[in-house]
C-alpha cells in the first residue's frame, strides 16, 4: 500500500470512530510504529487530527462539520453499552439529571419504557425521546445550542439551582486526571457545575475517546465524581490513574 493511501484510509478510519491507535494500526496496515507516527503527524499538519499518547484523536474542528446524526453514531455501541449499565443503577421514585450529550439519549430511549421516574434535562434532543412516557419530564429551558442540542444559560441554571436530585448522569468533552473534566462550550460547563451540586450522585458517562482530551470549559476536578462508566477501549495508563485516586469505574 502507497503511503498516500494508507494516510487516506487512516483520516476515513478516524472520521468514524474518533479515535485511533498506534499499534492498531500497525496490526492493520502491517507496518512500524515508525512509519504510523509520520503518518499521523502528516494528518495532524493537515488538521485532520491531534497527536495524544499512543495514537490521535479527531481534531475539533473536524468534529463540528459533521451532523448530530453523524455524532451519534461515532462509537455507537460503547454508548449503547455504557446507557444500558447506567439504566440500572436508576431506581422507581429517583430524581435524576440528564445531559444533552450523546450517551444521555439512549439511557432516555430506555427510561421510556419505564414509569415513576422524574428526569430533568438540559438536552432537547433528550426530552424528544421521552415524549410520551409514564416519567415526570422538567427542561429546564434556556437559550439554544443548535450543536449540541443543549439548553443553557441564566433561565437553565436558576432551574437546576432550585432543584434537588438523586443521581446525575455527566457526559463531557474531554476527561484529564490533572484538568478534570472539560466541555467545549464554556455556559454549558457551567451549567454541568450546578447539576453537580444539584445532585447527591454524580456518575460520569463517557466511551474511552474522552479520556485524555481537554477542552476550554472547566466542569469540576476528577474526584467529585462518584462512579465512572466506560468502554473497554480505555487506555491503560488512564485506568490506573483513576484507580489510584480511589473513584469506582465500571467497564463495560
Amino acid at each position: 500500500m502507497l503511503s498516500a493511501e494508507r494516510r487516506e484510509a487512516i483520516k476515513q478510519k478516524i472520521n468514524v470512530e474518533q479515535r485511533v491507535l498506534i499499534r492498531d494500526l500497525c496490526t492493520e496496515f502491517a507496518t512500524s510504529p515508525v512509519t504510523i507516527r509520520k503518518d499521523l503527524n502528516y494528518l495532524e499538519k493537515k488538521g485532520v487530527l491531534t497527536k495524544v499518547h499512543g495514537g490521535g484523536i479527531l481534531k475539533q474542528s473536524v468534529m463540528d462539520t459533521l451532523s448530530i446524526s453523524e455524532k451519534e453514531n461515532i462509537h455507537l455501541k460503547e454508548k449503547e453499552r455504557i446507557a444500558h449499565y447506567a439504566e440500572g443503577l436508576i431506581n422507581k421514585g429517583d430524581v435524576i439529571i440528564l445531559d444533552s450529550g450523546f450517551t444521555a439519549i439512549h439511557i432516555a430511549r430506555r427510561l421510556k419504557i419505564r414509569s415513576g421516574i422524574t428526569i430533568i434535562t438540559n438536552g432537547l434532543n433528550v426530552a424528544n425521546e421521552l415524549v410520551g412516557s409514564d416519567n415526570e419530564l422538567i427542561l429546564v429551558g434556556g437559550v439554544f445550542n443548535k450543536k449540541t442540542f443543549g439548553l443553557s444559560g441564566e433561565f437553565a441554571e436558576n432551574v437546576i439551582i432550585n432543584s434537588v436530585a438523586d443521581k446525575l448522569f455527566l457526559g463531557v468533552d474531554g476527561v484529564d486526571c490533572n484538568k478534570g473534566l472539560t466541555a467545549y462550550n464554556y455556559e454549558e460547563a457551567k451549567l454541568n457545575r450546578l447539576m453537580i451540586k444539584a445532585a447527591s450522585e454524580t456518575i460520569l458517562i463517557a466511551d474511552s475517546t474522552k479520556f485524555g482530551k481537554r477542552a476550554m470549559g472547566f466542569i469540576c476536578h476528577i474526584q467529585e465524581v462518584d462512579k465512572i462508566i466506560t468502554d473497554k477501549g480505555i487506555d491503560r495508563m488512564y485506568l490506573d490513574e483513576i484507580k489510584q485516586l480511589g473513584i469506582d469505574i465500571k467497564l463495560v
